[in-house]
C-alpha cells in the first residue's frame, strides 16, 4: 500500500508541478512522471523489504554469558585481571589498582555448566584460576 502511494504521489507531483515549466507536451510530461514515479516507488519497496526482514540485534548487555566447557571462563564485561585455565603456577598478577566503583547489577544470564568453569556477569579486576595451584589444592 505505501509503495502504491509513493508512486501516487511522485507521479503526480512531477506531471502535474514541476514537470509543466519544463516541458509543454502532456503525453510527454507524464510519460517522464510515471518514470520518476515508478523508480521512487522501487526504492520505497526495497527500502521496506529490507526493514521487513531485518533481524533485531541483541543489547550486548542482555546477552548471555556461558562457559560450558571443562576449565573455561567466560566474563560478561571488561578483564582487566588474570585469567589461568591450566594446572600449574598462576601468572603474576597486575599491579594493585584503586578499586572502582560498583558496576550496576547485570541483566546477563550467567552459567557455568562446564568442570571447573567459571562465569562472571560483570567485570573481572582480580584473579581467576580452572586449574590447581602450586599446592596441589583446586581453588
Amino acid at each position: 500500500m505505501t509503495t502504491l502511494a509513493v508512486f501516487v504521489l511522485i507521479t503526480w507531483a512531477c506531471g502535474a508541478l514541476v514537470l509543466p515549466l519544463l516541458l509543454d507536451d502532456p503525453a510527454v510530461r507524464w510519460g517522464i512522471a510515471s518514470a520518476l514515479g515508478a523508480a521512487v516507488a522501487a526504492v520505497a519497496a526495497s527500502w521496506g523489504a529490507s526493514v521487513a526482514t531485518r533481524t533485531p540485534q541483541q543489547d550486548p548487555a542482555e546477552a548471555p554469558v556461558r562457559a560450558e566447557g571443562p576449565r573455561s571462563v567466560a566474563v560478561g564485561g571488561g578483564n582487566s585481571g588474570v585469567i589461568a585455565t591450566g594446572d600449574g603456577p598462576r601468572p603474576t598478577p597486575p599491579p594493585e589498582r584503586a578499586p572502582a566503583a560498583p558496576a550496576p547489577p547485570s541483566a546477563h544470564t550467567v552459567s557455568a555448566s562446564g568442570e571447573r568453569s567459571i562465569a562472571l556477569g560483570g567485570d573481572n579486576t582480580g584473579t581467576v584460576s580452572t586449574g590447581d595451584q602450586p599446592n596441589g589444592t583446586p581453588r
